[in-house]
């Protein structure tokens, strides 16, 4: 799929996300504390909406095209019921906010029609299912809608800020990995499946030596000290492992001249977070939405240049990018075509334009000289 434009109210909150658009590639740039992040989680709370959650005091508009190139348009609006820390996961449902409204149109024609009282499907009034959760998750079964809702499920959080891999550098789906080598084959189910990107790689180094292949010479060429990667259980005795991980595959690096393989758990934070951003590029499936947060952190210039490159290029394998970065690098790598400026006032949140404020035929270091001078960009507080 590809996000065309979002409209987003919280109101509870009263945080307003004005009508914003997407390109293929949109990097998102202001100031801290501007909102750029909150776009990234408005646009993965309508995913979560879409599977069955519910929030209070939401509004939405959010306009997409799926890979099968049907234009849709999902609207919907939740009763507010204040803010509350635990707000989709009441089991017995009674404090969950209900639906008041919400519509789907494919290519302009109306789908689902849907009030406090009745869901119009197809213009067939339905027995009346569960008020709190979405109609693409209570009919994701039919025909009709099953590609609306896989295409939403389409959407990954990449953030780059605050993961530690080396506490959780266990993957409990390799438990039963051989569970997981007799329902994957090949490529195209690997990047369909819903699995971890961890085990997707996994899958794909016992059935895609072509990719393998691509996966480590891009990894490689951001760290030429690497001589190769290996996705397979500890040849050698690694001290304190639990028994039940002993036949676990694991992520290992051989460097250049030196005997020992470099296990998972000992690999650095920026080698491992490429080699997932790589991974995610080649594996993720055709429609693929990738919100990545925060691009630059943990990762060195040497990194930044190739995970640039490798992000532009995904742009061939129809994948959308909508990032956030404060980097001068990646800023200037990317067209100013592609920069949205976000800046607000009060609640309510713009992402604009960055031709609006800027003269687009420049040079990219003059563009993002005068991106850095602007006050919407340095204080975040639009005019």
């Amino acid at each position: 799929m590809r996000i065309i434009r979002l409209k987003y109210e919280d109101l509870d909150s009263g945080w307003t996300l004005s009508n914003v658009s997407f390109n293929n590639t949109t990097l998102l740039v202001g100031a801290s504390g501007v909102g750029k992040t909150q776009i990234l989680e408005a646009i993965m709370r309508l995913k979560r909406i879409s599977s069955g959650a519910s929030f209070s005091g939401l509004r939405w508009e959010l306009e997409f095209i799926t890979t099968h190139n049907k234009t849709c348009l999902w609207t919907g609006h939740y009763e507010s019921k204040g803010l509350s820390y635990f707000q989709h996961t009441d089991e017995n449902e009674r404090n969950l906010p209900k639906i008041i409204s919400e519509q789907l149109l494919i290519n302009s024609k109306l789908v689902i029609d849907r009030d406090k009282d009745k869901i119009v499907f197809h213009d067939y009034k339905i027995p009346k299912l569960s008020p709190h959760q979405s109609a693409l998750n209570l009919l994701k079964a039919e025909e009709m809608i099953k590609p609306i809702f896989s295409a939403l499920q389409n959407i990954i959080f990449t953030e780059h800020s605050s993961s530690n891999r080396r506490e959780e550098f266990i993957n409990t789906d390799f438990l039963d990995k051989e569970r997981l080598l007799r329902k994957y084959k090949t490529l195209e189910s690997i990047r369909e499946s819903e699995e971890k990107l961890e085990t997707k790689l996994f899958l794909a180094f016992q059935n895609s030596k072509r990719i393998t292949s691509q996966i480590k010479e891009r990894f490689i060429s951001v760290f030429p000290f690497v001589e190769d990667i290996r996705f397979c259980p500890f040849q050698s005795e690694v001290k304190n492992m639990p028994p039940f991980v002993k036949d676990m595959p694991f992520i290992q690096l051989k460097e250049l001249n030196v005997d020992k393989w470099i296990p998972q758990f000992k690999i650095s934070s920026g080698m491992f977070r490429t080699l997932m951003q790589i991974s995610a590029i080649y594996l993720c499936s055709e429609g693929t939405v990738l919100l990545i947060d925060e691009f630059e952190n943990s990762l060195g210039i040497n990194c930044l240049d190739e995970l640039t490159s490798e992000l532009l290029s995904g742009e061939r394998r129809s994948l959308q990018f909508i990032i956030t970065s404060h980097h001068p690098y990646i800023i200037n790598r990317i067209d100013v075509m592609n920069w949205k400026i976000v800046t607000r006032r009060g609640s309510l949140v713009k992402a604009q334009e960055a031709t609006r404020y800027i003269e687009f035929d420049k040079s990219k270091q003059k563009a993002f000289i005068q991106l850095t001078q602007l006050d919407e960009f340095t204080t975040g507080i639009e005019r």
